[in-house]
């Protein structure tokens, strides 16, 4: 996942990640008003809102120094925002009250912090999303594992051995990034650049929910394989995964510079390596100003409850920091380059984008 700027500085930035129950629809798609995009900031550490529109610019943003190569955002069911940081091998967290502060305290301090275990096996925590039960799980990316946190463990800071560790069976993860719930419970992995055994690289998986309840039974170390995987030849490098609300998924593909639309009528029930034909291919269109695409490397993905496709990237170039792009639901029902209807590239200084990470559809927090 984290490749670098041809001038030097990291990038990286993905998807929609499944929240609060009420902000979302089938398949995980977010309701269309009442919701904020919050974008992590890799490179400068920080956190951006961006509210309704996105033509109103940042709402508010996040400088605490317990950031630290920002790279996922979830909420638990409190609305207290959660935090995956790559660099120092930690999550942390802070408190609604505190959010809703930041206009008087932008740098406000984590009231929790999960650092690394003595195993190791939190190294390189890029996604986190909570199920329903409130646990939060994990794509270490550096570990390649899956990883989960029950609520008693995030209570307090402390550097726990997760409650489970996930793997494959007949093979071991490669990159697991970023995992995602859907409505029907069922567990969604990406792995960034496993080779997909049909002339790719990278591959989604999915475990069903009675999968993960049976995982959940009892804590340890599992070798477990997924029920199904979703490949394609022309998968260069995986990374943003989001649902929309027909259960379709939209996969960045960061290398290959597209983003894809997999129909659910091509998944089958199961089998691993599943060899996919991706339904719409979109590449960037050409855009006035510093970011002259209007997607570059794109790495975070989110669907609004109108089908709304909105992109994250982190820009390859010294004089592009960051974009986000909305592309209307009338524009990529075919492959090709639309022109975005909203499109916002980082100012000069980096200071509203700096190499987003993930992209998640929020609570709108006053």
């Amino acid at each position: 996942m984290k490749a670098r700027h041809p001038h030097g500085r990291l990038w990286n930035l993905t998807s929609a990640a499944l929240l609060i129950g009420l902000l979302f629809d089938a398949r995980g798609a977010a309701a269309a008003s009442g919701f904020a995009l919050w974008v992590p900031n890799e490179d400068s550490s920080t956190i951006s809102e961006f509210q309704g529109t996105l033509t109103a610019g940042v709402h508010r943003i996040n400088r605490s120094n317990d950031l630290d190569g920002s790279s996922t955002i979830a909420f638990d069911s409190s609305g207290n925002l959660w935090e995956s940081n790559f660099n120092s091998n930690s999550i942390v967290e802070f408190a609604q009250a505190q959010i809703r502060a930041l206009a008087r305290n932008s740098a406000p301090s984590a009231v929790v912090t999960i650092a690394e275990d003595g195993g190791g096996t939190l190294n390189g925590p890029e996604g986190i999303t909570f199920d329903t039960a409130g646990n939060l799980w994990v794509g270490s990316e550096n570990g390649q594992l899956v990883l989960m946190y029950t609520p008693d463990q995030l209570a307090a800071s402390g550097n726990p051995t997760p409650h489970l560790i996930l793997n494959g069976n007949s093979f071991n993860f490669s990159s697991p990034s970023l995992p995602v719930f859907d409505t029907a419970g069922n567990l969604w992995i990406v792995d960034e650049d496993i080779s997909n055994g049909v002339g790719g690289t990278g591959e989604i998986f999915e475990y069903t929910s009675a999968q993960v309840s049976a995982l959940m039974s009892e804590p340890g170390t599992k070798h477990v394989d997924p029920v199904l995987g979703v490949a394609s030849p022309d998968f260069v490098e995986l990374e943003g995964l989001a649902f929309d609300g027909s259960g379709n998924i939209w996969v960045a593909d960061e290398e290959a510079n597209t983003v894809d639309k997999i129909p659910a009528s091509q998944i089958n029930p199961s089998g691993l390596s599943q060899n996919v034909t991706p339904a719409v291919v979109l590449s960037p269109a050409n855009m006035p100003g510093r970011c002259n695409q209007s997607f570059n490397a794109p790495y975070g993905v989110a669907v609004d409850q109108a089908g709304n496709l909105f992109v994250g990237s982190a820009g390859t170039t010294a004089h592009c920091d960051g974009s986000l792009a909305k592309f209307l639901a009338k524009k990529i029902t075919a492959s090709g380059s639309p022109k975005p209807s909203v499109f916002i590239s980082a100012n000069p200084k980096g200071t509203n984008l700096d190499a987003p990470n993930y992209l998640t559809f929020g609570p709108t927090i006053p």
